[in-house]
């Protein structure tokens, strides 16, 4: 029994096809170590971090950002944090570990003290909270209103 030429090269196109498509279908380009694509968390709601620098009504903070996966550590990020009229400032301290008495089971509460935006200095360590989700400006480097922030100290 003999194959029409049409058909034999038709089955040699379609065994080629077959071929590319097992070789290249199943191929993705993996980036170089450390190079690896980042998602950030789909709702983030405040950011912690050290400051960085001061501007007029403005801080920028060297921030953990969560991830989508949250087995992967946080990324950090320069984010850009605006300080309005209605946003409050707050330093948190913490009681002395020793101060506290053995075995006692009550809730430890920081002391706060609301201080002024002038107050703040470059290294301090906040926690920013906001009223909206931020992923989307966080992702896209857009500055953040603050609702509070908390000073560590």
């Amino acid at each position: 029994m003999k194959i029409k030429t049409p058909i034999l090269i038709a089955i040699i196109v379609l065994v080629i096809l077959v071929i590319l498509a097992i070789v290249f279908g199943g191929y993705k380009k993996t980036p170089p170590p450390g190079q690896e694509e980042v998602v950030i968390s789909k709702e983030i709601y405040g950011i912690s971090g050290t400051i960085e620098s001061i501007g007029q009504n403005s801080l920028s903070v060297n921030a953990l950002i969560l991830l989508e996966d949250a087995s992967k550590a946080p990324i950090t990020k320069k984010v850009d944090i605006l300080v309005d009229a209605d946003t409050k400032i707050l330093a948190l301290q913490f009681p002395n570990p020793e101060d506290i008495p053995e075995g006692s089971t009550e809730p430890i509460y920081p002391k706060e003290t609301e201080i002024k935006f002038s107050d703040l200095k470059i290294g301090d360590k906040i926690d920013v909270q906001v009223t909206e989700n931020i992923s989307e400006k966080i992702s896209n480097n857009a500055s953040i209103i603050a609702n509070t922030i908390n000073v560590v100290r």
